[in-house]
């Protein structure tokens, strides 16, 4: 391995973080477009799945224009897209308010707060273990230099998604309570209540695949529970998995875990008074948090950039080493484009539950937790400090 210099190394991180958030910005934009669609079709909206009415002007050219795409096979799905360029324009040419009595600076700086925490977590998200890609030796200064697929692999990286995703939190609830308004301060407070309810279940579920792999590295816990447990630590990893992914749609604020938004009784909750830009970054803050919850359920538990989930690649592997070495390279090693794969099913999944499921009352859902969730968390850990005893 080529020797690299500390300016190589900077470059590299550079081109490694660059990648992550254009990885970002292309799967935020079109998760929104892929609710519309879903959403549209489960529901029966007008708009993105059928021409609506018969408009003049732009719109009407777009509407029109979108519906003979439709009749394309494949295109048709890019029906309704002048709807996504609507919101973007909308965000970032709407008139931003400020109310009177707000607080500013940290009317300012929540948004913020919650979009910066929201996408740092990626610093220590391994799309692939290793090298993702190598530098063609004709690349001036980078040639032959290998890129890793996470920007910092760290020891301690479930630590920091943990850390820096409950920071989002704050953001929230600052924004409620500066708003100086009584609805976005009742949707702080449920946001800061249901945060810490879930939390805990949240936790205690990542526990699992913690006590199995004996790690908190992403990488070596996403290699570890895809390839290297036994057959029966399945089922410790599949009620974690259903457990977080619960837990994960209440810390999204995702329905019917959306309590603090909850438009039939808090008119849109703690980003009420919110416009503009600065709604913006809310918006993109949840979608960004959907991103990253259903990242860390892929490389904890469906088996990260493996193509089988829930530790079967180990188990069926041995049975496929005597195909073909392209086949075996395809189906029995680790590949970026599964580990997305997942993230984008996951990401369905989000909007599947939001167009079937209804909101439940508030007492509910902080019922759930502390009622259901945190004993069989609990019961969950012991199934999986057996499978650890028993490897």
């Amino acid at each position: 391995m080529p020797t690299i210099s500390l300016t190589q190394s900077l470059v590299i991180s550079l081109i490694q973080c660059v990648l992550v958030v254009v990885f970002i910005f292309v799967v935020v934009p079109l998760t929104v477009f892929a609710e519309r669609k879903v959403l549209g079709y489960l529901q029966q909206r007008l708009g993105s799945t059928r021409i609506a009415g018969h408009l003049g002007g732009l719109t009407g050219l777009l509407n029109r224009g979108m519906w003979k795409l439709g009749k394309v096979p494949v295109l048709s799905y890019w029906r309704g897209l002048p709807g996504l360029v609507g919101d973007v324009m909308k965000m970032l040419l709407k008139e931003d308010i400020l109310p009177t009595k707000a607080d500013k600076f940290v009317f300012w700086i929540a948004p913020a707060l919650s979009f910066v925490a929201s996408v740092v977590v990626f610093a220590t998200i391994c799309f692939v273990p290793g090298t993702f890609f190598t530098f063609p030796t004709w690349v001036p200064f980078l040639g032959g230099l290998p890129v890793s697929g996470g920007i910092a692999d760290v020891n301690v990286g479930l630590l920091w998604i943990l850390g820096m995703a409950t920071v989002g939190v704050y953001g929230i609830v600052l924004a409620g309570w500066a708003s100086n308004s009584k609805y976005p301060l009742l949707g702080g407070l449920r946001s800061a209540a249901q945060m810490v309810s879930y939390e805990v279940p949240l936790t205690l579920s990542l526990l699992a695949p913690v006590l199995i792999s004996g790690s908190l590295k992403f990488s070596e816990m996403s290699q570890a529970m895809a390839v290297g447990v036994p057959l029966w630590a399945i089922i410790p990893q599949v009620i974690g998995f259903l457990i977080y992914l619960t837990c994960g749609f209440a810390e999204t604020n995702r329905v019917p875990f959306d309590m603090p938004e909850a438009e039939n009784e808090l008119v849109a909750g703690f980003h009420t008074e919110y416009s503009g830009m600065k709604f913006g970054f809310f918006y993109l803050a949840e979608y960004v948090n959907m991103t990253v919850v259903s990242a860390m359920a892929a490389g904890f538990f469906l088996g990260g950039s493996w193509l089988l989930p829930f530790g079967l690649q180990g188990v069926v592997n041995p049975y496929l080493a005597s195909l073909p070495s392209w086949l075996v390279t395809l189906l029995c090693e680790p590949h970026a484009a599964f580990f997305a794969i997942k993230i984008v099913f996951l990401l369905f999944v989000f909007i599947w539950v939001r167009g079937t499921i209804p909101r439940y009352r508030y007492d509910q859902i902080m019922a759930v937790a502390w009622k259901y969730l945190i004993p069989l968390t609990l019961v969950n850990l012991v199934l999986a400090a057996a499978v650890r005893l028993a490897m």
